[in-house]
């Protein structure tokens, strides 16, 4: 683990930890939370007080000789409840680390006192991302690499090992929603500290505080541009301190053009996007100005746009993981109970899980108030991603839904013949006559109606019945599950476009 060591004086240390700011409520654990992971004596001792909130007994472990902490243990507490940290006068730096243990899990808080000057250690984002510990203060330095809010100070920063995603960012007095009061911007490297919280699968550092900011040599008014999928000319102005600017880009779609300097000393350069003839694409273009002793780098996204492309749920597990947009349709399989819509979706060629479904305003945790349930068909607009290596859908868009309706044979003989989908439950009859199309009776306890035609799934090749039965082993007897219109023949009424969904064997 490579490490990077700062010299602070004591006063320094405790401006930062201490200063005239806000107490802010430090994001940890369900079961556990404090408002303060970190705790700092100066040489004189004394004590200091943090607010403990927990949903079970607990108890605080690991407390070294030198500190008294009261009450060390309670019940639980969910209104919060205050335990007091006490230490005496000393001549020399003392550190520890003491854990609040609660229902299985653990917080740790760090307790420091310091006699004379501090070293903090500067982990690397790497370090902080696999090594590091929820609710453990880092310090971290690396360049800003895209602003997401300018209010709370929404950020990524990236020290060449990876990116830390900054969440909430405290203003020179420790005060919160000041972001721009810094100045901070794209390019410039920063060092910050701050609590590690994991949110999702996402590691933040939570309302951090800036310890130094060195300005880029390098900006640009522009972080993303979007290009049509005509392709076309777009222009990205720079400006420059340094001894030259390298651009580099990832793309073979892309080339430049021109660069102009203006009378502004801004740089103006042209590139090029090739017309896209396939999906959704996107690029990084690096933009990098140095001196002998420093070097800043600026990135701007490129997203072009494409044709959306139909697929099979099969072509789609096999479709390369990236931008590109598919066109890909269902019957909803599984509903896991998700805010997010997070389902499975099967046609004739396969299923596939989807992480996540937007609403029409391309809002996520909208699912449950979609209109959508386990067991409807819907046509989806998702880029292939994958999670482990499996392929999934990633925040699809509904396209179009057809709700499909849970019937008896009963309810089913008795709806009028229309465009409705119903969803029958029943036993398969003699399937020897069933022929290449599959043209069967089914039953249940309230009666029996004859199916005109089995898909082997939703969008399924007609005639492909005993390739069915051979791959599924479906038999006479068995519960069969199917989706079909009310149709009739010579006013007989039958089930039309029909495709299978599962079975169950009758001897299972």
């Amino acid at each position: 683990m490579k490490l990077k060591y700062l010299l602070l004086s004591f006063v320094a240390f405790a401006a930062l930890l201490t200063g005239c700011k806000e107490e802010i409520d430090i994001p940890s654990l369900d079961e556990v939370k404090v408002d303060m992971s970190y705790i700092a004596f100066a040489k004189a001792g004394g004590s200091k007080t943090i607010t403990l909130t927990a949903t079970e007994s607990w108890n605080i472990t690991n407390i070294p000789a030198w500190l008294t902490v009261s009450p060390a243990s309670g019940g639980a507490a969910p209104e919060g409840i205050k335990v007091t940290f006490t230490t005496a006068a000393t001549d020399s730096d003392k550190s520890s680390e003491v854990y609040v243990n609660c229902a299985g899990k653990v917080q740790v808080l760090t307790v420091k006192q310091i006699a004379g000057p501090q070293v903090i250690v500067i982990s690397s984002c790497k370090d902080v991302i696999e090594k590091g510990v929820d609710g453990k203060i880092y310090w971290v330095e690396g360049q800003v690499t895209s602003i997401a809010n300018t209010l709370y100070g929404n950020w990524y920063l990236n020290d060449g090992t990876g990116t830390v995603y900054i969440y909430g960012t405290l203003d020179a007095k420790g005060n919160t929603q000041n972001f721009l009061s810094l100045g901070l911007a794209v390019g410039d490297r920063v060092m910050v500290h701050g609590p590690r919280l994991t949110y999702g699968s996402t590691i933040e550092l939570v309302d951090v505080t800036v310890d130094k900011i060195t300005p880029s040599l390098i900006k640009s008014s522009k972080d993303a541009v979007q290009v049509p999928k005509e392709g076309g000319a777009f222009e990205v102005p720079v400006l420059y301190k340094g001894n030259g600017l390298e651009i580099q880009y990832d793309a073979d779609w892309l080339s430049v053009k021109s660069m102009i300097k203006g009378a502004d000393d801004t740089t103006r350069v042209t590139f090029v996007a090739q017309p896209n003839p396939a999906g959704d694409r996107t690029a990084a273009i690096s933009m990098t100005s140095a001196t002998s002793s420093n070097s800043s780098t600026i990135q701007v996204k490129v997203t072009q746009k494409g044709a959306i492309i139909d697929a099979t749920v099969a072509q789609f597990i096999a479709a390369a993981e990236d931008a590109t947009q598919y066109r890909i349709s269902g019957i909803i399989t599984r509903d896991t109970g998700s805010d997010y819509g997070n389902i499975y979706i099967k046609d004739a060629t396969g299923e596939v899980y989807i992480y996540g479904v937007l609403d029409a305003a391309g809002k996520t945790k909208q699912w449950k108030s979609m209109g959508i349930k386990e067991g409807d068909i819907v046509t989806l607009i998702t880029p292939r991603g994958s999670y482990n290596g499996t392929p999934q859908g990633i925040n699809a868009k509904v396209e179009t839904h057809i709700p499909v309706v849970d019937a008896t044979v009963a309810t089913f003989l008795a709806a009028a013949e229309d465009a409705t989908y119903y969803r029958l439950v029943a036993t398969a009859g003699d399937l020897s006559g069933a022929g290449k199309y599959g043209n069967f009776n089914i039953s249940d306890a309230t009666g029996q109606v004859y199916v005109y035609g089995l898909l082997s799934g939703w969008r399924g090749a007609s005639g492909q019945f005993q390739t069915l039965v051979t791959e599924t082993g479906l038999k006479a007897g068995d519960l069969v599950t199917i989706v079909g219109k009310r149709t009739s023949y010579k006013g007989t009424p039958q089930v039309g476009s029909a495709f299978y969904v599962k079975h169950q064997p009758a001897d299972a």
